[in-house]
């Protein structure tokens, strides 16, 4: 399925949880610096203050001017699904992070309601972004499927926590160093990049003291191919945003690489040789990436 945005998509870096009935928390998590706030309706939020939750994410929505906020759903076998979307804004600065996504039947219903909520607020079709959120192996597995199955689904996260759902799925014991999770995180990008997603997120790391620690784990998931990581407190934004910026050294080279393609391929050359490395257009996208990444941020 061909995968049209209706405008850019910004990038992220960032994404920030603030649970759905903590309107007391708002104002620091705005403040955090995060690329975007999650919304949460889901985990963070007790069953009993639900409805409470609906009605601040509700008015949180209808008056925000950030450029783009997420509202983490609870899963369409819930029952509360037509609750949970009459949370949105008659804009489209709003998209659905939807959780425990293992087939594509988990799509149909959230999409379906959010064309008609689109139809009927005078909106474009599809300009309201599903993020899916992958929790499971079985997942995982289909993972691909469910990225090219509508074109409103522009991003993944990837539920790497300590002792999440994902770890508990495969039966591996989570480590800093993160070996139970490399075939995942692997997959899981490739899946992405190759269904032509714009945000690919890590999940989030649970440690909210140790700082150092969340570096090496977001460090990881950059190396990984990973654009962006979930922060569950506002202490761990600027660590999140710092790694997944280009470096000033990634910029100068991007530049430099680029000035050098391009006297080459002046000079009627495809491939040329670069401080000691030979690079091609290959290097040429990578260089575009970090440059374009680097205007935004």
């Amino acid at each position: 399925m061909s995968r049209v945005n209706l405008c850019p998509l910004p990038n992220l870096r960032s994404l920030l949880f603030v649970p759905g009935s903590r309107e007391d928390l708002l104002p620091k998590a705005a403040a955090a610096g995060a690329d975007a706030l999650v919304l949460d309706l889901e985990d963070s939020v007790p069953a009993t203050v639900k409805d409470a939750a609906r009605a601040c994410v509700s008015a949180e929505l209808a008056r925000s001017s950030r450029p783009l906020t997420f509202i983490r759903i609870n899963h369409p076998s819930c029952g509360e699904l037509e609750k949970d979307l009459a949370v949105l804004a008659p804009h489209a600065a709003q998209a659905v992070m939807l959780p425990k996504v293992g087939c594509l039947q988990d799509i149909e219903p959230v999409d379906a309601r959010l064309a008609t909520f689109e139809r009927e607020r005078g909106l474009d079709r599809d300009s309201i972004s599903i993020l899916v959120v992958i929790e499971t192996s079985i997942g995982l597995r289909n993972l691909f499927d469910v990225l090219r199955s509508r074109p409103r689904i522009r991003g993944a996260a990837l539920a790497t926590a300590e002792e999440g759902d994902l770890m508990v799925d495969i039966g591996g014991r989570w480590t800093p160093t993160g070996e139970a999770l490399t075939y995942a995180r692997g997959k899981f990008v490739c899946d992405a990049r190759a269904a032509g997603v714009t945000w690919i997120v890590d999940g989030a790391f649970m440690n909210l003291r140790d700082l150092g620690a969340l570096e090496i784990e977001s460090r990881l998931a950059r190396n990984h191919g990973f654009g962006s990581k979930v922060a569950i407190h506002p202490r761990q934004v600027a660590v999140i945003n710092e790694v997944f910026s280009p470096t000033a050294a990634e910029v100068e080279r991007a530049r430099k690489l680029m000035d050098a393609f391009r006297t080459s391929e002046a000079l009627g050359r495809g491939a040329v040789e670069f401080q000691g490395m030979m690079i091609d257009y290959a290097n040429l996208r990578w260089a575009k990436r970090i440059l374009g990444f680097d205007s935004e941020v």
